[in-house]
This record gives structure tokens, sequence and C-alpha cells, in this order.
């Protein structure tokens, strides 16, 4: 989970070019915070602002973009609108120009965004917790179940970091995205993939012991699970703890719990009946209609 900030050199438009790095980036990140303020702040002129939504948008096409996003988005110390720009700098990196990087630059990238996602805290706004995952699931659906692997074992440590519900939540919004855009057919990027995604979502929800009986003779083919419960057993352990009564006003706990049903909600069409079962899904999504908060009642019903 360690991405290598030392690595920026390999993520550049042709491979080996790299970046003409620091000396760039002295000049560079002023900039773009200048150009923010302008953005932003209520006293500046229509054609100045202009100006600087333009020059904001030309930054996330230079080669070096996806560099300085990383540096500007680890930096905590930046205000939650310039993080989102930078966050927005991978974004546009990893959707439009993901095709074009060799092997190393696309594996420095992944790691910036793996960085970053561990590195959330919870002190971070919403939106910029959900941005960081959305890369994630962006990244998911372009090399998922190929030549990333690991995929469901760094999911799956960041959901068992101690003490930090954040990650939980993170989690919950990479699976509940990846199952949406994988399964509805409306995303375009997946669609090319959904075989390999399909197939993938299925394997790491499903208890193994399930696709076991379920499929005897079935060939496993390229290894993307980790560990023997899956999904839909974590997602059911950590319900019945959110709805307990030792959580039952922990704010947290209370947002979890929707989360959690949301997941339920997604994954349902798609999910082995089987596995659904075995992971008393349905008693636990009736059990939520009886929870003390109206929101849980409403995701659950």
């Amino acid at each position: 989970m360690n991405g290598s900030t030392s690595g920026h050199s390999t993520v550049g438009v042709e491979a080996g070019t790299g970046y003409q790095n620091d000396g760039g980036n002295t000049t560079l990140l002023p900039r773009i915070q200048q150009a923010l303020e302008l953005v932003h702040s209520p006293y500046s002129s229509n054609e100045s602002r202009q100006e600087a939504s333009a020059y904001l948008e030309e930054i996330k096409t230079d080669d070096e973009a996806p560099y300085h996003g990383f540096t500007l988005a680890s930096d905590h110390s930046q205000q939650p609108v310039v993080r989102h720009y930078a966050l927005s700098l991978l974004e546009f990196a990893i959707r439009y120009k993901w095709v074009g990087y060799s092997g190393p630059q696309a594996t420095t990238l992944r790691e910036w965004v793996l960085q970053l996602s561990k590195n959330i805290l919870p002190e971070d706004p919403l939106y910029l917790r959900n941005k960081t995952a959305q890369l994630w699931v962006e990244i998911a659906k372009r090399s998922w179940a190929d030549d990333w692997l690991d995929m469901d074992e760094l999911l799956v440590r960041l959901w068992e970091l101690q003490g930090s519900i954040v990650h939980k939540e993170f989690v919950l919004f990479v699976l509940e995205t990846l199952s949406d855009e994988v399964f509805n057919g409306e995303d375009t990027v997946a669609a090319l993939r959904v075989g390999a995604l399909s197939k993938a979502c299925v394997e790491i929800f499903t208890p193994a012991i399930v696709l076991s009986e379920a499929f005897p003779n079935r060939h496993v083919g390229t290894a993307v699970r980790f560990r023997e419960d899956g999904w839909l057993v974590r997602l059911g352990e950590l319900l019945d703890q959110c709805l307990g009564p030792d959580s039952a006003q922990n704010v947290q706990y209370k947002a979890c719990a929707v989360k959690i049903l949301a997941v339920y909600k997604s994954v349902m069409p798609w999910a082995i009946p089987r596995a659904i079962s075995s992971a008393s899904c349905v008693q636990r999504m009736c059990t939520s209609l009886a929870a003390s908060t109206v929101s849980v009642q409403l995701v659950g019903s």
C-alpha cells in the first residue's frame, strides 16, 4: 500500500521521458493555488475567473499533472478545494491517458492512488474521500483482474485497519460504485471488460465454499480473491455491529449501516442466490427495518 513518491519520473506522456520535475514543480504549484483562489473568490472579476478556469483545465493535459495532483492531494495542510482539484488531475490522467501509459507508468499512478486511499483521515471532507475512492474504481475498471490482481487483498487490509470507520466507508463506496458500474451496463469502460470484471466481482463477494458447492467443476482461472469469506460475509458482520446496542447512537456507525445496505441493494440483483442465503443478507436487511434510525430503515426497505 505504500506508494512511491520518488517514482514520479516514470509517469510521462512517453515511456522514459519523465518529468522535468522539481524545477517546474516550484513554480507550477503556486500558480495552481493562485488560479484556484481566483476561481473561488467572490471578489474576482469574471474575466480573471474565466482565465483561471481555462488555465486549470489546461494543466490537466500536462504530462506532469498526475505528479502535481498526487503532491497536492497528499498535503493535508492544503485547503480542501485545492486537494479536490489535485484529485481531478489524477482522474483526468486515469480516464483519458491510461491507455497511453506503459506498465511501470500505470503502476506508479496506481500506487499513488493506493497511498492516498490509505492516508485518508476522518477530518477529510466526505467529498474528498469519495473522490479518492472513485479514482480507485476508475483504475479497477481498467486493470483489475488483468495486471492488477491484489485489489481484493488491498481492500481487505484497509477494511481491517484498527479503529478506522473512514476506511470501512471508503471500501463500501468502492464496492458499491464498482458493482453499479460493472453491472448496470451504462459505463463504457466497464462494458469493454464486463466479462472479466463481472466474474471477478462474483468471486470476491461470494464465500469460497458457496462457489465450490454451486460450481464444483468451475475453472478458477486468474486468482483475484483474498481469503475464503468474501464481501457478503464481511458486510453482514459489520452491519450486525453497526445495528448492535453498543453502536446504536454512534453517528459514524449509523452512516456505515446506510452504506452497507446501499451495497446490498447494488449487489442483490446479480449475487448468487445461495451466497445471499449463506450470508443471511435478507435477514439482516429485515433486521435493519427495526433500527431506531430512520435513514437506516429507509435504505433497508
